[in-house]
């Protein structure tokens, strides 16, 4: 069954879920891929809408605020209908723990790559399937867009400064 929905109604659903500029960061955008990092529980439930992921849950913000205070965390929003067919998913969280050093934020193996029913999917499997999806070059890219967006967060919180 489809719904339908006049202009009105769907001008109050569009401004319900609206979610202002600083409550996310594009960090990443291409023709068949959007990086955003959310910011706030709002934009955590808007972009990250019909998954399985903790930091969703709409009545609950408690996961997302841990989640945003100890780690990096980025949802892959798949906008190519064909790139979805290919992926089998139309999104895909990212999740980088609180590294203790700037030499463990820069290891790509640190990233935890969800699919949208929120199971683990390896990197290396994530990076096989994006790659015959013939992707690799943009969601590369991508993940480089977010590790250094984590390494910023919390270089001056968690890593030691060096002095003489």
């Amino acid at each position: 069954m489809k719904i339908v929905l006049t202009e009105s109604q769907l001008k109050v659903l569009v401004e319900k879920y609206k979610i202002a500029d600083q409550e996310r960061i594009k960090l990443f955008e291409t023709d068949d891929f959007l990086l955003v990092v959310p910011l706030t529980h709002t934009a955590s439930c808007k972009y990250g809408a019909n998954t399985k992921w903790c930091v969703t849950e709409k009545d609950d913000d408690d996961m997302f605020k841990r989640h945003y205070k100890l780690a990096g965390l980025g949802f892959l929003i798949v906008k190519n209908p064909e790139m979805q067919e290919k992926l089998g998913n139309d999104k895909f969280a990212f999740y980088i723990n609180k590294p203790k050093t700037a030499s463990a934020a820069r290891n790509p193996e640190r990233v935890i790559v969800y699919d949208d029913l929120g199971d683990i999917v390896p990197l290396r499997l994530f990076l096989n399937m994006v790659d015959s999806a013939g992707a690799y070059e943009e969601v590369k890219n991508a993940l480089s867009e977010f590790m250094l967006y984590t390494i910023d967060k919390f270089s001056n919180e968690s890593f030691p400064k060096i002095s003489k």
